[in-house]
């Protein structure tokens, strides 16, 4: 179980740098930032992009473990698994729905698009630091 909830941490740490460089070039191509990879707004979609891309297949992965984590009859419930649980869900569906907005082309408007990508990685945050850091924290403590 303990190297269970060890691979979760460590696929979330994956989700959540790919969630940072995604926001990273997201600023950056939108000029909120000064550049921080001398790239052109091409290549740097292209980043944005592929990063989406993984942090949504790693959070799916997440997402799965967390299932058979969850019908293991020694799981122990408290209410940070109950909150994680309910953003992760939250996440899961704005993530997905950000996909489809922008893989349907949807006239949603850019501004909006970019107010959902906020909103997703604030959930992505809510969800690591709920989890990620917990499960790492305990696995090197020996608590887990």
């Amino acid at each position: 179980m303990d190297t269970l909830l060890f691979v979760k941490g460590i696929i979330g740490v994956v989700v959540f740098v790919a969630a940072i460089i995604a926001l990273l070039t997201q600023l950056q191509m939108r000029k909120r930032i000064s550049p921080i990879i001398k790239a052109s707004p091409k290549v740097l979609r292209s980043w944005h992009l592929w990063m989406g891309r993984i942090a949504l297949a790693a959070f799916v992965l997440n997402s799965v473990i967390c299932l058979l984590i969850g019908m293991y009859p020694a799981f122990r419930s408290d209410p940070r698994h109950l909150v994680h649980g309910l953003v992760a869900s939250l996440c899961l569906v704005v993530f997905l729905g950000k996909t489809w907005i922008t893989r349907r082309k949807i006239k949603w408007g850019m501004k909006r698009v970019v107010v959902l990508g906020i909103v997703l990685f604030s959930l992505q945050l809510a969800v690591f630091m709920s989890a990620t850091v917990f499960a790492i924290g305990e696995r090197i403590a020996g608590l887990a």
